[in-house]
């Protein structure tokens, strides 16, 4: 019985080689094989990168064999770029790629060693930067002894920190986005926001949501000129714009 059970495994163990060796040679010929060569590249269209940059990192380019593209490192040479949060190719027919890209967007701004650092609404370093391309919030008060593309900044308070996406992400809801606020959080029990000549407090972050809400709306009645404070720490109380004298 046990020389019986043995020959059964042998067999066993020889038909998976055989099948192994199939598939790896079908894999092979799908990959050297003219037939699936590409003749359609389609790519998600980015707010920061052409489909022709995407390609080019991807190092997909047309004419290329397509089971070779999509079982290549293609993806992981994609992902490599910290803009982007995923990346799926996907076969469409015999001769057409689609790569599928999600993309992060930059939702905020750390000053560091005369450079900004521009980071996600999770604190992800995207890229440095030696001047603002958008008009998006400024963090100050933040303590951290050094950062790496592509990874959450390792910062030391990290309650700030917290404080800081939760505001960044209260201000997406809200549209806010597209003013330069400059948020100070060295002291996470009296924040300020900067906002052209208007200094605003906001206190801790109870509340934050109504807070944020409460700052857009009344940022919108004060004219440009105008220069002052707003305290917002309290909205159990009367909301008065004080201005500078």
């Amino acid at each position: 019985m046990a020389a019986i059970g043995k020959k059964r495994k042998k067999r066993s163990s020889f038909k998976n080689s055989i099948a192994f060796c199939v598939s790896l040679a079908l894999i092979l010929a799908l990959a050297l094989s003219p037939l699936f060569s590409i003749k359609t590249l389609e790519a998600t269209e980015m707010e920061r990168y052409k489909k022709s940059e995407i390609l080019e990192t991807g190092e997909i380019r047309e004419g290329e064999n397509l089971f070779r593209a999509y079982l290549g490192n293609a993806r992981k040479k994609l992902l490599a770029n910290p803009y982007y949060e995923s990346a799926e190719l996907q076969i469409k027919g015999l001769n057409s790629l689609a790569i599928v890209i999600k993309e992060r967007k930059v939702r905020g701004y750390v000053p560091f060693m005369g450079s900004y650092l521009c980071i996600d609404e999770y604190g992800r370093v995207l890229e440095t930067a030696s001047y603002f391309t958008k008009p998006l919030p400024l963090v100050v008060g933040l303590e951290f002894p050094g950062f790496r593309e592509g990874e959450l900044l390792p910062v030391e308070n990290r309650d700030a920190f917290d404080i800081v996406l939760k505001i960044a992400q209260v201000m997406t809801k809200y549209e806010m986005l597209g003013s330069i606020v400059k948020i100070d959080v060295s002291n996470t029990e009296k924040i300020y926001a900067h906002m052209d000549n208007i200094e605003i407090i906001l206190g801790g972050i109870e509340n934050i949501d109504e807070k944020i809400r409460t700052m857009s709306e009344i940022v919108k009645t004060i004219p440009g000129d105008d220069r002052g404070t707003l305290d917002i720490s309290d909205l159990s109380k009367p909301i008065i714009f004080k201005y500078l004298t």
